[in-house]
Formats: structure tokens, sequence, C-alpha cells
């Protein structure tokens, strides 16, 4: 017995090192950065009890859901014309949020409001958009002016804009970066707490699914993707406006949580997967018309296709739906069985995910998974190829990854480009503590393919506090999806599981739709163990100054 035991552990391991060599491959050839390593064993049904311990608990308050500034008089603001919707009404989002959240979302009263129509065309290759938002100076400078990122103009794609009006008085705006910045000055500085309205209009063409950002904005005659497909405000912190080209490795998205209110106009047979609740639907003359509620969230995404097939599992106040064609319909079911195991266990470990629905989904991206607020995506290669190996061990870490990010980077957000680790390298760790939860083999040859990823680079002690730029390709994998996460299974070693458990939650209540940092993440680390961590964030995350 105890002989076949170890043979059994070496099998493992030394098949969690051969899957590691081929998917140093992949990265190379495919960028699959955003994934994590397959665990060495399927991951089975989570053991009774596993995560059924009680959420944690919210506190209705916290420092950074409640801005300081007050906003203008919205009396002194145009008023909404694409939507009957007053600025400050949330009652069409109350629904789409869980009962521990309603408190902290409905204190969101400065976060911007987006207004959104989007009229896809027959052939889904571009679509047309009008757009108006609130935005308010949440910042304790007064702004000059206004920034939106163009992603599509990047991405192999093209976003023309007409119409823009400022406070209703027609403007001129500036593009800059390669024209995926637009620049909107302002005559007179607003002040903090100060509010505008911003409208415009403008024609969006969509390429055909490349390796450009993951292939996560493009159509593949099948599947539309449409990521970050819109102009979108993004954060502004003491470097000021966020709008340097992303580098190939990495996310692209650093934005505050906003509210969205979005009308979809596509093909009736067009199914979709996208960020909110649906909260009006109508049909006519082959055209299907969708009202969507999302928010608060960082993003507005959609993806979509006319041969997608849905289902759907109830995980406490969350309703999972997932996406793909009738062939995938087993691989599908599998999805949403690990999605909601994942919801389930996250709840229990971190704190409530915010939102009554989120929805899974097939799509051509060229990672393993990508993750969008309110939306997790797989690479549709896992669907196609479920049984054949290494492809049916990349499944269950792949999902559980991306729907960490629900809890980190979505919910808690953070400089994705200049600060990766914080939501790359808490994925991964949390993708770890759900296998732990559900197959100990599973979780024990994930944990040997986060040092492999590490070893790629000799074992480098190379900080995973850096921005991406400041990796190559290869160190970006090994160092923050990696070395990364091997800092935090260190940490609750050192700590004891009850204390990094607390830091967890403590971390995500203190930040809860607001934007965490490398300090605010140590500080919640410190409170929790009531210690000084100095010498393990100058080992691990960045080197003491001298």
């Amino acid at each position: 017995m105890k002989t076949r035991g170890l043979t059994r552990w070496v099998v493992v391991l030394v098949l969690a090192l051969l899957i590691g060599l081929l998917l140093g491959y992949l990265n190379d050839r495919y960028h699959f950065f955003d994934s994590p390593l397959p665990p060495a064993a399927p991951a089975s049904t989570p053991a009774e009890g596993g995560t059924s311990a009680p959420l944690p608990t919210l506190s209705p308050t916290a420092e950074a859901a409640a801005p300081d500034p007050s906003p203008a008089s919205n009396d002194e603001l145009p008023a909404p014309t694409l939507f009957d919707v007053a600025w400050d009404d949330r009652a069409l989002w109350q629904d789409g949020w869980v009962e521990a959240v309603r408190d902290r979302a409905n204190a969101l009263t400065t976060a911007t409001v987006y207004h959104l129509q989007l009229t896809l065309a027959d052939d889904y290759r571009s679509f047309t958009g009008a757009q108006e938002l609130r935005y308010t100076n949440n910042e304790s400078d007064a702004l000059n002016e206004i920034y939106f990122r163009l992603f599509p103009n990047l991405f192999d794609g093209s976003l023309t804009l007409d119409q823009l009006t400022l406070n209703g008085t027609p403007v001129e705006g500036v593009l800059e970066l390669e024209e995926s910045a637009l620049r909107l000055p302002l005559d007179e500085p607003l002040p903090p707490g100060q509010s505008v309205v911003i409208t415009m209009r403008y024609e969006v063409e969509i390429p055909p699914v490349n390796e450009q950002n993951y292939g996560a904005f493009g159509w593949d005659n099948v599947t539309l993707a449409l990521a970050h497909a819109y102009p979108l405000i993004p954060a502004y912190d003491e470097s000021g406006w966020n709008i340097e080209i992303p580098p190939p490795s990495g996310d692209v998205i650093f934005a505050d949580s906003s509210f969205y209110l979005v009308e979809i106009d596509a093909p009736a047979d067009f199914v979709m997967a996208l960020s909110g609740r649906v909260i009006d639907e109508r049909e006519a003359e082959g055209r299907r018309t969708v009202t969507v509620a999302a928010g608060p969230t960082r993003d507005f995404y959609l993806a979509g296709s006319e041969g997608w097939e849905e289902q759907q599992q109830q995980v406490g106040e969350t309703l999972l739906r997932s996406y793909a064609f009738p062939e995938n319909a087993a691989t599908n079911a599998e999805t949403l069985r690990i999605g909601a195991a994942s919801v389930e266990a996250f709840n229990a470990l971190v704190g409530p995910y915010p939102f009554t629905e989120l929805e899974l989904a097939a799509t051509p991206n060229l990672a393993l998974g990508i993750e969008y607020p309110g939306v997790v995506v797989m690479t549709d290669r896992l669907y196609q190829q479920p049984n054949e190996e290494p492809w049916s061990l990349y499944l269950e870490p792949t999902v559980a990854h991306e729907v960490a990010h629900q809890w980190f980077y979505s919910t808690v957000g953070n400089d994705q480009l200049d600060a990766p680790w914080l939501d790359e390298a808490l994925a991964q760790y949390l993708t770890f503590r759900y296998l732990r939860t559900t197959n100990a083999e599973a979780a024990a040859g994930f944990e040997a393919s986060l040092q492999e990823r590490w070893q790629r680079v000799g074992d480098a002690p190379i900080p995973i506090g850096l921005p991406v730029a400041a990796y190559t390709p290869q160190e970006y994998g090994a160092i923050v999806y990696g070395r990364g996460p091997l800092f935090f299974i260190e940490l609750e070693s050192t700590l004891g599981t009850a204390t990094l458990d607390d830091f967890l939650r403590n971390y995500y209540n203190d930040n809860l739709f607001g934007i965490g940092t490398d300090a605010t993440l140590r500080a919640s680390a410190e409170a929790a163990c009531d210690c000084d961590l100095s010498e393990a964030w100058a080992e691990w995350v960045v080197p003491r100054e001298r």
C-alpha cells in the first residue's frame, strides 16, 4: 500500500513537470500567460463540507467605498437623452447585487455612469455606438483634461469618433498614442467633486481574431468577442492618467468602478454573454434589442454567437450561465460545474461575489482564459479537445483562475500594467486553494507546476511586484504566475492559514469596488498578523531601497 501510494505521487509530480514543459512551449508560441498551469490530476467534486463555511461578512462602510468629494448638482448638468433614467437613479441596478454589498454599491454616488446604445451589423464586422456619461472628479487634483482609451485602434480594428460634446457644447478632442487615447481638453479645470456630461457617437470596425491582445477583440465568422470596444475613461492616480500603450504581455484595463446602462441591438438569433443583468428584451423584424444594467464594474464586456446554447446553475444568490455550442454540451456542463464550485469556494474563503449573475463562455481567444467583469471566457480549444491531454488537464484550473479574478481585478481593482501581481498572483493562489478543497493530488500537482514556472528562469529572485514592461515574456509568466503565488503559499506557511484567510478577507472588504495597491495589500497582511513583513516584502515583492 505504501509503495503504490509513493509510486502514484511520483507519477503525479513527473506528469506535472512534463505538462509544465509543454506549457512553456505553448507560452512562447501562443502567449498563454493569463492562465494557470494544469494540475497533475483532474479534480474531483468538492469534498463534503469543503466549501460550506459561512460567508464572511462585509462592513457596511469603508473608506474605499465613500469618495470624499460631493458631486455637482445634477440640475446644472444636461439630462440623459439615450435613456429616461436620471444620473443618480440606481433602481435598475438593485436586483443585480447580492444582499451583502447593496449598501456599499449604493454608496458609490460619484462613480462614473455610462449610457451606451450599440447596434451590431448583420455580418458582425462592425457596430455603431451612441454614448453619454456623467463623470465626477473624485481626485484631490483639479483636472485640466479627461482621457478616453480607444483600444480598438491598437488591436487591428478601428474606432472613429463623431459628435463629441461637453455639457451639451460641441468640442474637439485630441488623438494621442497611435490614436489609442482621446484627450478632451477642458476650458476651465474641473475641481474635485464637480461633474461633467460627455456625449459622443462612433463606429467600430471589428477585425478577424488575431494575436493582438490574445484575440480578445474580434470575429472568427462564428463567435464575436468585444473586449473593451468602446471609449473608456482610464484610472487617474498619483502618476496622472493611465494611458500608456500596453506591452504585448499582460492585461490592459485599469479603470474605476462605474455603472453601465447598455442597449444592444443585434440579429435576433445572436446569443449573448455579457457583463451585468438583462433588464429588458424585445424582438422585431429579425432583430433583438437587449437592455443591460451592469455595475459597479471596471468595464463592460460582450461576446456571442448564433450557435450557442445556455446551461444554468444557482449558487446562493448568484445564477451562473454557461455558453457553448451544442456539440460541446458535456464540456459546457463541466465548465459550469467548476465555475459554480469556484464561486462557492471563494465566497467562503474571501467574501461574497457581489452580483446575482456570472457568465462563462467559449470564445476563440488565444489565451487559455480571460477575465472580464461578470464574465469569464475560456478558449474554445478547451471545448473542442476535451478528452485529449494536455487539454483535458487545463479546464479546471483555467476556470477557477478566471473566476478568482471576479474577486481580484473586477471587485478589487489594481493597476494591471504596473502591478500585475496583485490580481494574477492572487488568482493563482486562490486556484491552488480551490484545488485543495477538491483534490489533494491536483493541488500538489498545481503547486509543482508553479515551481516549474519559476524554474524557467533558474529560480532567479526577480521581484514579483514589478510592472509588466520590466519583465521579458518568459520572466512575466515565470515570476508573476509562478513565483507570485508561491509567495502567498509561503506567507500561509509562515503566518498560518487562519491568519492568511483573515488577511484576504480584510483586503477584499477594505477595497471593495475600489483600487488595491502594494501598500494596501501589505497593510491588510500586517494588520492580520500584527507583525512587520518588511523582510518578506524585500525578499519577494520589491527590493528594499538602499
